[in-house]
């Protein structure tokens, strides 16, 4: 069964030629197109519920939406679009955005025909509020297809993100970024915080929880890069937990991204303590990893008779092998 967010299935698909939006004009007006729907497959969204896959298709300027939709929000969808043949199917998708009209048939849980789409004047005045002006009909449609609503934009402007471009404004709607989140973050002490670093650190699985566990492990000025770093390659407050009760603390942010490259674990970093290497510095077991030192590799050697004591030695011995043994041993 493939689960996917309406709001990641967005990001895949969806498609504007040219890669800017269209050129503003005075009037909110109707936008017409094409849709599609498979209402059989068993795509589900966040929250574990079944979605309606709508894939539209405006005319004249091959701008392409693929999304997907709660069924109980596709008002008048008719029963049998799920396993039967249903011609003159006309139903509904209302948003605060402004609203869509389908019609055309079903057969078999797949649906096509054409759409219109009708702002709301309303929500035209509410973002005319809040400093959007002159949106014409098809960004008007897009804002109704990610559902971005007056409190959503409200919440972000309390929040301190107050001169968002439309553009930045799409970003956060499909990437997660609410007022919350950046209140969240400004009280975990990372402030402030550019659109873009936000949704990066939204789309690397950076956490306000996250942030106020490196802090309370002593872990401070840290920027928007070096979190995203530390989640890119997998640092976790486990992990650092763990090096420490090894006997590694106070490892610096960049010397916990490159154990995570190398593979410096804690239990290789506890298996090189208990061999007697004390005095390894987290440099110490980068190259270690780097040359594939492992702790049954010393243990053999010790018990061939060589003197394998420091980090220096055992790097060595994985570089030079026997060679390097004479004259090493015991």
């Amino acid at each position: 069964m493939r689960r996917r967010s309406w709001l990641t299935g967005l990001v895949l698909l969806c498609t504007l030629v040219g890669g800017a939006w269209p050129a503003a004009r005075q009037s909110a007006e109707t936008t017409n197109g094409t849709w599609t729907a498979d209402v059989e497959t068993s795509w589900r969204g966040d929250d574990g519920r079944p979605r309606v896959q709508l894939q539209l298709r405006t005319e004249g300027r091959d701008s392409h939406w693929g999304f997907g939709v709660r069924p109980e929000d596709l008002q008048g969808l008719p029963p049998g679009a799920r396993d039967g043949a249903v011609a003159n199917a006309r139903f509904h998708l209302v948003r605060e955005a402004g609203t869509f009209t389908f019609s055309g048939t079903f057969d078999d849980g797949r649906g096509s025909g054409p759409f219109t789409f009708a702002p709301a004047a309303a929500y035209v005045r509410t973002m005319e509020g809040f400093g959007y002006r002159n949106l014409p009909g098809e960004r008007l449609m897009r804002l109704a297809v990610l559902d971005v609503t007056g409190a959503f934009v409200r919440e972000l402007r309390d929040a301190g993100q107050t001169t968002l471009p439309l553009e930045d404004l799409v970003r956060f709607r499909i990437h997660g970024v609410s007022g919350s989140l950046v209140r969240a973050f400004a009280q975990a002490g990372l402030t402030p915080l550019a659109p873009g670093d936000l949704v990066r650190l939204r789309i690397h699985g950076v956490t306000p929880d996250f942030l106020t566990g490196l802090r309370s492990r002593r872990y401070t000025g840290l920027g928007a890069d070096d979190l995203t770093r530390m989640r890119i390659h997998g640092v976790t407050l486990e992990e650092i937990d763990a090096l420490g009760a090894a006997g590694l603390r106070g490892v610096a942010a960049d010397e916990l991204v490159r154990f995570r490259i190398h593979g410096v674990s804690p239990a290789f970093v506890r298996d090189m303590r208990a061999l007697g290497f004390t005095t390894a510095d987290a440099d110490d077991f980068v190259r270690m990893r780097i040359h594939r030192v492992t702790a049954s590799r010393v243990r053999d050697a010790r018990a061939d008779g060589l003197d394998i004591a420091t980090a220096d030695d055992a790097v060595e011995l994985a570089i030079h092998g026997r060679r390097w043994s004479r004259g090493r041993r015991r």
